[in-house]
């Protein structure tokens, strides 16, 4: 692969969406994309034998390596972002990657294939999952796992796995099941049939567990026939891991969501995602919600409903009107009936490529949207498909405060155009975005894969040479990791295509490192119904670590008491040895509104005393700093 670099726009040229002169003149009307769009391929089935292993690495530079963790009969195991596929466990160093076998390593494209690594990714193991059951057909999957509480040995940890499956004709039903890491032990496998009326209603949206061990997994459901359906919203699957059959406990009939929404109630880029200590849960999509004080402007809006109780009944959020957000308002275009009027757009249906926006849950229980926003060129119902031309495609991070208001965050300008389904590979894709987060949610992360224009000669528009792009935000401190791009110039430049990113960061030393897969033919130059081979990326690191490390090493911070106060509150700390001690507490916008002088204390148990008499009654966050690390915990003032 030869690569055209224009080394001066590496050192010094940026895409900088405020300078743009904005032109109101130039509009295109885009196209509406399929509902079912990577939803309706059944594939032929694979007939390659079984096999085991494989730990093949690939040299690289600049810390980052490609290790080969798996294979399948061909893309359609892992090409949608509906699915789960990478999935971590920090305290282990543990990462467990799941997809469809087939391919080079062995097993059929009927199969399940789980890797998981214990030493960050460089070093692999796995095993295979069959149907069991003739003419039952494994379809894209979303795989995780379950570590029973207290265990550090993979070899006792169990796999859970959902999704659709075909018979020899085409779409059936849906499938979910778990069974130990060996593959065979414990094994429990649900198939379900269809209804008369779907046509659609994979299994797969967001599949998670709590540390609980409650499960829980979504579907959007289309009703018809592949010529003629409508959504029907979302149905959520829940579950309960049973310590005591070490099987899980699959709870029916599944809880029906289903939004008012425009266009034939279509939802886009849906995710089901939950807090780090699983109280709270989001499921969530794009959407025209015909309830005006959700949606007065008619256009797509994340359209979001919260649970707090497992999954049992789900309700929807607060309304807000996110045009209210200022940073939208500084860099986005104004509609052209009324230039003081910004309306920002949630940029999915409207393109080809599997579109999807990134989510996750910080440590306050506050959602995460990472995804493009674009400019409403007009609110009026028949120019709400014309977009811009010259306008930048921007991508930000929109989350919630807490207190029903929203915020964002820019992140970066995309680079390239989706690729089309006519590329000589056949599938269309777009920039991948995803979201990831430390452990307890004290940092959040946005990982995507774009192609630059400047890198590359021939005038390259669209993403066909897709590097890996990263952006961070420490959110007890504010910094923020600006976006980069992690693999120019380096052995895997421009060759990172079906982007996988894991649900959190894993710790290495004093930096974050995000968890994140791509995917290959096994043969260049094949398409879309050849064998694929799946590679682990190690060392994208993030975000220095020192202001958030999770625990403090061989010693105690305790919950602080009473919680909640009104004016004072003590802190229990036990060292294992003599240590200087800070303690600070932030607001939940992560600004510090108090701090303690650092004090030098002796090993043993010491009582740490909080005065908040200065402080507004709210949640906050307390911070004890040990040497530099840091335990922190939510306290709430009355």
């Amino acid at each position: 692969m030869k690569k055209s670099l224009l080394l001066f726009a590496v050192l010094g040229m940026g895409l900088l969406a405020t300078a743009q002169q904005r032109d109101f003149t130039k509009l295109y009307k885009a196209e509406v994309r399929p509902l079912d769009y990577g939803r309706n391929y059944m594939e032929l089935n694979s007939t390659q034998p079984n096999g085991n292993s494989s730990s093949e690495l690939l040299n690289g530079s600049r810390d980052i390596l490609k290790t080969q963790i798996s294979s399948s009969s061909n893309v359609f195991g892992i090409f949608t972002l509906d699915q789960v596929v990478v999935t971590t466990e920090p305290d282990l160093d543990l990462v467990v990657f799941g997809n469809r076998a087939g391919g080079p390593m062995g097993a059929t494209g009927n199969d399940l294939r789980y890797a998981w690594s214990t030493d960050l990714g460089i070093n692999w193991t796995n095993f295979i999952i069959t149907p069991g059951v003739a003419n039952k057909n494994f379809r894209y999957p979303s795989t995780i796992f379950y570590n029973p509480e207290g265990n550090t040995d993979p070899a006792n940890m169990y796999a859970i796995f959902s999704g659709p499956y075909t018979n020899a004709s085409g779409w059936e039903g849906q499938y979910w099941g778990s069974v130990k890491f060996d593959g065979t032990t414990d094994k429990q496998i649900t198939f379900e049939v269809n209804q008369p009326t779907v046509y659609i209603n994979h299994m797969n949206i967001g599949l998670n567990v709590t540390p609980a061990g409650k499960v829980h997994v979504a579907s959007q459901r289309l009703n018809g026939t592949e010529a003629s359906y409508t959504s029907v919203g979302w149905e959520v699957l829940n579950g309960t891991f049973n310590t005591t059959t070490n099987q899980v406990d699959w709870e029916l009939p599944r809880v029906v969501v289903n939004p008012q929404l425009g266009d034939d109630n279509r939802i886009d880029a849906s995710s089901l995602v939950y807090s780090p200590d699983g109280s709270v849960g989001y499921l969530l999509g794009t959407g025209v919600d015909l309830d005006q004080e959700y949606n007065p402007y008619g256009v797509e809006w994340p359209v979001i409903y919260k649970t707090i109780d497992d999954g049992q009944t789900w309700e929807k959020i607060e309304p807000y009107d996110f045009s209210q957000i200022a940073i939208f308002n500084e860099m986005l275009y104004p509609t052209i009936a009324n230039l003081d009027l910004v309306v920002p757009r949630w940029y999915n249906k409207w393109v080809g490529g599997n579109r999807n926006n990134g989510a996750t849950v910080d440590m306050d229980g506050n959602l995460h949207i990472s995804g493009i926003i674009r400019s409403t060129n007009s609110v009026h119902p028949d120019s709400l498909n014309y977009f811009y031309t010259l306008e930048p495609v921007l991508v930000f991070d929109v989350f919630m405060n807490g207190d029903g208001t929203w915020d964002a965050k820019f992140i970066d300008t995309l680079r390239s155009e989706v690729v089309p389904d006519t590329d000589p590979f056949g599938m269309g894709w777009d920039q991948r975005i995803q979201m990831s987060r430390s452990k307890d949610g004290s940092s959040v992360f946005t990982a995507w894969a774009d192609t630059d224009p400047e890198l590359w000669g021939g005038g390259m528009t669209t993403n066909l040479q897709p590097d890996i792009y990263t952006w961070g935000w420490n959110l007890f401190t504010g910094s923020i990791s600006p976006a980069v791009n992690v693999t120019a110039m380096g052995d895997y430049w421009g060759d990172n295509l079906w982007l996988h990113v894991g649900d959190k960061a894993l710790v290495n030393g004093t930096e974050y490192q995000i968890p994140m897969t791509t995917s290959a033919p096994s043969t260049p130059g094949t398409n879309q119904d050849n064998p694929m081979n799946h590679y682990y990326v190690s060392g994208v690191s993030i975000m220095v670590k020192t202001n958030n490390i999770d625990v403090i090493s061989n010693s105690a911070v305790s919950q602080n008491y009473p919680n909640p106060f009104k004016s004072q509150t003590q802190i229990n700390l036990t060292l294992d040895k003599p240590a200087d001690i800070a303690l600070e507490v932030y607001n939940l916008v992560g600004q510090k509104v108090f701090s303690a002088p650092t004090r030098h204390y002796k090993e043993g148990t010491h009582t740490l005393n909080l005065n908040a008499g200065s402080l507004k009654p709210g949640v906050y966050v307390y911070s004890v700093i040990a040497n530099g690390e840091r335990v922190s915990r939510k306290m709430t003032v009355r």
